[in-house]
């Protein structure tokens, strides 16, 4: 199991959200390989020897913020399931609140694809397996919304599935909050196109070039 975090003695400050958030800052920007832990405590502005009150390495680190990472998606995953009984409303809920969460942690999300292949061991076991019960649950709601009839037959949910990640995964790569588009913006242009593809077949688009 990967190792649990330390509680801080009473009367101490508890600096585990700002140590957080430095790694964050230090890994996103250098990438885990380049970075220290000495990088991480000249932020927070304590000694190095100070982080070990909250962590066991730097890896420990990486894998706290993946793993805080994957809490807050299971938790949208259970407001999306309390949103609606109607499996396409739950899966549009879903994809519409990831996006808007991934686009307000940009960073977050830039070192789970990129820098998570450095984990090994127990952590990189739980990381893969959590992402593989996020993968689940997308495909999981496609499957009953076509049970419901309200997605076409010939929709597979395994290649839906990934294509959605696809698109979710590759945002970290191009968004940027002072940019062209606004978060909402495109939360919804990508909820909406995910869905439409489930929807409809494309038939209507051959049709419209015929005439």
């Amino acid at each position: 199991m990967p190792p649990r975090r330390r509680s801080t003695a009473n009367g101490r400050r508890n600096r585990e959200p700002e140590i957080i958030a430095a790694a964050i800052q230090v890994f996103s920007a250098n990438g885990y390989g380049a970075s220290s832990l000495q990088d991480v405590a000249d932020i927070v502005g304590v000694l190095k020897g100070s982080l070990y009150h909250y962590i066991d390495s730097k890896e420990d680190l990486l894998y706290q913020i993946l793993d805080a990472s994957h809490r807050q998606a299971a938790d949208l995953m259970e407001r999306s399931l309390a949103s609606s009984e109607d499996p396409l409303e739950q899966l549009r809920h879903y994809l519409y609140t990831l996006t808007m969460w991934n686009l307000a942690n940009i960073d977050r999300v830039s070192i789970y694809f990129n820098e998570g292949r450095w984990l090994t061991g127990d952590r990189l076991a739980k990381v893969q397996q959590q992402g593989r019960e996020f993968q689940a649950f997308i495909r999981s709601l496609i499957e009953k919304a076509q049970a419901a009839d309200q997605v076409r037959r010939g929709v597979d949910p395994r290649l839906q599935t990934q294509l959605i990640l696809g698109s979710l995964n590759y945002m970290s790569s191009w968004y940027r909050a002072d940019g062209l588009f606004g978060p909402e913006e495109v939360a919804t242009a990508l909820t909406d196109t995910a869905l439409v593809s489930l929807v409809h077949d494309g038939s209507e688009i051959g049709q419209a070039k015929s005439h």
